[in-house]
């Protein structure tokens, strides 16, 4: 454990949470992409099967555990208790696009062909593309509300603080997981024009961020 990996755990944390009160206390879903969070409930439980197998640490099985619940209650305030808030016509982005390339190269590049393995690796691919119906929601409405750019803010700081907790343990511990790495860069580059307009836009104390609506 660094200092890095431990802030981009809370950031995470954080960036759930920020969501699920969002949604409970405004009772509405609006503005938020339900396809984004089954993706990010189905990233947690092909990450961790392993609670099943294998214990590392309280912490871990902790913030796993953490993780399942607040994904499945998130994915549930969406489609069961405040769907009438649900804004389906515009979460039109197609996740068959990014499921069916995320199997086949998680068969394909792992590092060992066992169910586990291939589940894991499965998640890590998953996690880097899973952002994008919320972020292709976000354009094709031309708005975000800021609590919903504050839960994107931390989402992507959680990515690129986990970015520097690579660099650290390959200097310190000589570790390099080249899938982790690879996903992680491209899930952090999805976030930096997000991150421009955040800075811009909403630091600034615009209630909304407000983007060019699609031709």
């Amino acid at each position: 454990m660094n200092i890095f990996r431990l802030s981009g755990d809370v950031c995470h944390l954080v960036a759930i949470i920020i969501l699920f009160l969002k949604i409970w206390r405004s009772r509405s879903c609006a503005g938020i992409s339900g396809k984004s969070q089954v993706l990010f409930a189905l990233v947690f439980t092909t990450r961790y099967l392993d609670l099943f197998t294998a214990f590392i640490s309280i912490y871990n099985t902790v913030m796993k555990v953490v993780y399942l619940v607040l994904a499945y209650a998130t994915v549930s305030l969406i489609y069961f208790r405040f769907r009438n808030s649900y804004d389906s016509e515009s979460d039109s982005f197609r996740v068959e696009f990014l499921l069916v390339p995320v199997a086949g190269l998680s068969f394909l590049e792992n590092y060992a062909f066992t169910p586990l393995e291939i589940m894991w690796t499965f998640s890590i691919y998953l996690e880097s593309v899973a952002i994008l119906p919320q972020l292709f929601m976000i354009t094709k409405t031309g708005e975000a509300e800021s609590i919903t750019t504050h839960y994107l803010f931390f989402l992507g700081l959680y990515r690129a603080l986990y970015l520097g907790n690579w660099v650290w343990r390959y200097h310190v511990e000589g570790f390099f997981d080249q899938i982790a790495v690879v996903s992680g860069v491209v899930q952090t580059i999805f976030y930096c024009d997000f991150f421009y307009l955040y800075f811009t836009r909403v630091l600034r104390g615009s209630g909304k961020m407000t983007l060019p609506m699609p031709v």
